[in-house]
C-alpha cells in the first residue's frame, strides 16, 4: 500500500470557513388584538420573523408617480400637474426545497406534526432541518397566512384584515429612506409544485410573491417624502460615483 502524504491530516481538516449568507425574512405586523402567529404562540416578538430558505434570484421593484395632463388650446404640449404618488410594488419568486423524504414514523410528545422529528434524533440521518430539509407544506401555510383575515370568537366573530408584512432584505437598502425593511401587504402568493416524492410529499416548490408598500402602521399614517431620502437615503452618495465632470 503506498504511503499517504505526510500532510494528509492537514488536507482533510483544513476546510475554509464559509461566510454566513444573508437571508431575507418576513415579519407580521398589526395583528388582531391578542393574536399570536401559529409558529410562535408564546414566544418573544422577535420569534415572529421567518426567513426565506434561499435569497431570491431576482427582485422586481416598481414605483409609479401620477401626473395628470391638462390640455392648453394652441399649446404644443399639455401641462402636467402632479396629483399623487402611485403604488410601489415588490415581487419575486421564492424557491423552497427539501432533499430528504420524510420519515414514516413519529415519536409521541416530540412533535407528531413534524415529519422529520424522528430522523432528526438520529445523528447519522444526514438531516439538515432548516437548511436542506424543510416541510414545504408548512412553507405554503406560513406564506398564505399573510393573505387571510382573522375572525375573533371573543368579539362576536369580528373580522380583522390580514396582517401587514415587514419585508427585510439585509444590505439592499430597499427602504425609501435607506433602510433594509419595507412595510407591505402581501397581494399575491401563487404556488407551483415542481416536484414531489413518491408518497406525494412536496420536494420542490416555487412561490410567486408580490407585495405593495403601505404607509399605514397601526392607527397612524405617515406619507413618504423626498426630504427623508435627502436625510437618510442613499441618494446623497450618488455624486461620489456618477457626477458629471467638467470635460464631459
Amino acid at each position: 500500500m503506498p504511503e499517504l502524504p505526510s500532510n494528509i491530516l492537514t488536507a482533510l481538516t483544513n476546510v475554509p470557513h464559509s461566510p454566513d449568507v444573508a437571508r431575507a425574512f418576513l415579519q407580521p405586523l398589526d395583528l388582531a388584538p391578542g393574536e399570536k402567529p401559529p409558529w410562535n404562540p408564546g414566544g418573544a416578538e422577535s420569534g415572529n420573523a421567518i426567513a426565506l430558505q434561499y435569497w431570491p434570484e431576482t427582485i422586481q421593484d416598481s414605483r409609479a408617480s401620477e401626473w395628470a395632463p391638462k390640455n392648453i388650446p394652441g399649446g404644443s404640449h399639455p401641462l402636467y400637474q402632479w396629483t399623487h404618488g402611485g403604488e410601489r410594488r415588490l415581487s419575486f419568486t421564492a424557491i423552497f426545497s427539501t432533499d430528504t423524504a420524510p420519515g414514516k414514523t413519529t415519536i409521541p410528545g416530540l412533535g407528531p406534526d413534524d415529519p422529520y422529528v424522528a430522523q432528526a434524533l438520529n445523528p447519522l440521518s444526514g438531516i439538515e432541518k432548516g437548511v436542506r430539509d424543510i416541510d414545504l407544506r408548512a412553507v405554503v401555510s406560513w406564506l398564505r397566512w399573510f393573505t387571510y383575515p382573522y375572525y375573533d370568537p371573543e368579539s362576536n366573530w369580528k373580522a380583522y384584515e390580514p396582517p401587514k408584512c415587514l419585508l427585510v432584505c439585509p444590505s439592499m437598502g430597499l427602504g425609501y429612506n435607506g433602510g433594509d425593511s419595507v412595510t407591505t401587504v402581501m397581494t399575491q402568493c401563487d404556488v407551483t409544485y415542481e416536484a414531489c416524492f413518491e408518497d406525494g410529499f412536496p420536494r420542490l416548490i416555487e412561490v410567486a410573491l408580490e407585495f405593495a408598500e403601505v404607509v399605514q402602521s397601526g392607527k397612524n399614517v405617515r406619507f413618504h417624502g423626498r426630504g427623508d431620502i435627502s436625510e437618510g437615503g442613499w441618494a446623497r452618495n450618488i455624486a461620489r460615483y456618477l457626477s458629471v465632470k467638467a470635460n464631459e
